[in-house]
């Protein structure tokens, strides 16, 4: 594990792997280690990653103020100037895909392709309660069979602060049929997520200007959103909350695509990682990228919008 020293900030990270460049941003309440044994192990075959923990997260320094999204994407920026990565293919979950949307409609030359894997977005979808939400009577049976306790009440609104507390419980969000607790289960507190990650978090809301900071998202309003060219996967578990938002997504920006993670919810890459790394190379299949980040004859890549299975079957036997 590295360090980068910035001004206001110590960014702990790591590089893993060989071959396209690809960096992968956690969300609230987590750290790099959510990507390093889920679907990182497995892309990491056929690409170098870049994991990194946000400020105020894993190792990282957790300075009083700088959490806007702003701070969050010149913090990226930097971290990729130090490393001399020009360009990438960003990869971001939850808050982590706020940040990559920011980052790409800020420096698109340096994003060769943007995955969105389960964010909502207020300007885009309203918040809801868990009570509104269709599966949450599902994931509340399984994290009970969990053992999980002192959940949230039905009608606390699903915000960052309740999704980062949940995922000290678990990484799933899926129910298993008929109600009972499925055979395997992968914990986010085998991702150093667990008791001292909730103590982190605890204190990062409490004692920074995080708690109000975290909720901007000013960069993120339509125009902007619609203006992002680079080829875009959209990829969301199918029980998540966050649908409604990809479904806007998918209209506003011209070069996406959407692939819906069956029987997952919004930690679906911890709960499903191989078919998490299946369906992104899939997608770089799709956009036909080369080295340089354009297509045949140099052209920047336009998708069209066609189911992904058949690419991520051809990718399936690298991972």
């Amino acid at each position: 594990m590295a360090t980068l020293n910035l001004p206001d900030v110590q960014l702990s990270y790591q590089q893993l792997g060989q071959g396209v460049p690809v960096t992968l941003i956690h969300g609230l309440g987590t750290n790099m280690a959510f990507w390093y044994l889920g679907p990182g192990r497995l892309m990491m075959q056929q690409a170098q990653l870049l994991i990194y923990d946000l400020r105020g997260h894993g190792a990282s320094s957790m300075p009083p103020s700088g959490y806007t999204l702003d701070r969050m994407v010149a913090d990226l920026a930097a971290l990729h100037d130090a490393l001399g990565i020009t360009q990438t293919h960003l990869v971001g979950h939850s808050y982590g895909a706020r940040v990559a949307l920011a980052y790409a409609a800020q420096y698109p030359e340096r994003v060769k392709s943007l995955t969105v894997a389960d964010t909502q977005i207020r300007s885009l979808q309203p918040p809801m309660t868990l009570a509104e939400w269709p599966y949450w009577s599902r994931w509340k049976a399984d994290l009970l069979a969990a053992g999980a306790q002192g959940l949230p009440d039905d009608d606390e609104l699903i915000d960052f602060r309740l999704l980062a507390d949940l995922s000290q419980h678990m990484g799933g969000g899926r129910g298993a049929k008929g109600g009972a607790a499925p055979k395997r289960r992968i914990n986010m507190n085998s991702r150093r997520m667990g008791e001292r990650g909730q103590k982190r978090w605890e204190t990062l809301l409490a004692e920074t200007t995080a708690k109000a900071e975290l909720q901007d998202e000013g960069a993120l309003d339509e125009q902007t959103l619609s203006a992002i060219q680079v080829p875009t996967l959209l990829m969301y578990g199918k029980l998540s909350h966050c649908v409604p938002t990809s479904d806007i997504l998918l209209d506003l920006m011209p070069n996406s695509r959407r692939v819906l993670i069956p029987e997952a919810g919004h930690f679906f890459p911890v709960v499903k990682p191989r078919l998490f790394a299946r369906s992104f190379a899939g997608f770089l299949a799709v956009t036909g990228e080369t080295a340089d980040g354009t297509g045949p004859g140099g052209q920047r890549v336009r998708l069209r919008r066609r189911p992904l299975q058949r690419a991520r079957r051809r990718a399936g036997d690298a991972l």
